[in-house]
């Protein structure tokens, strides 16, 4: 299972460069069924609040709608299980809680791959991360 970051979201949604080239093809492995993924519905308020900002808000609803109904995506919920190894994980790793939340999401849901651009989960055992591969 691989974990999808939201900068990876925001980034296929927004960025016309060799980045959100890549991002988007990411995105098509998973809507066709070639690549295990999953994110959380945090996800969802974080990449909402970007294209919002970038875009407004009837192209971040379009968006954030076909995000939602890609097929092949897992949603993992927030829930009290992932807040609790949030905390464990910013405890270990001195992590900031949205960083946490996307990393316990992670565990649970069994991804040991995530993708983000985000250097802080470079150093969390059990979790690699990729980006531009």
């Amino acid at each position: 299972m691989n974990y999808l970051d939201s900068n990876l979201i925001i980034y296929a949604m927004l960025d016309d460069t060799e980045t959100g080239d890549w991002a988007r093809s990411i995105l098509e492995s998973v809507q066709s069924g070639e690549m295990p993924a999953c994110t959380s519905f945090h996800t969802f308020d974080e990449v909402f609040y970007k294209v919002n900002k970038a875009k407004g808000i009837d192209i971040a609803i379009k968006n954030l709608e076909a995000f939602l109904a890609m097929s092949n995506m897992r949603f993992i919920d927030v829930n009290d299980a992932v807040i609790w190894k949030s905390l464990e994980l910013i405890r270990e790793y001195r992590l900031f809680p949205r960083d946490s939340i996307h990393a316990a999401t992670a565990f649970i849901a069994g991804a040991g791959i995530i993708y983000s651009q985000d250097a802080d989960f470079d150093g969390i055992r059990g979790l690699q991360r990729r980006w531009m591969i």
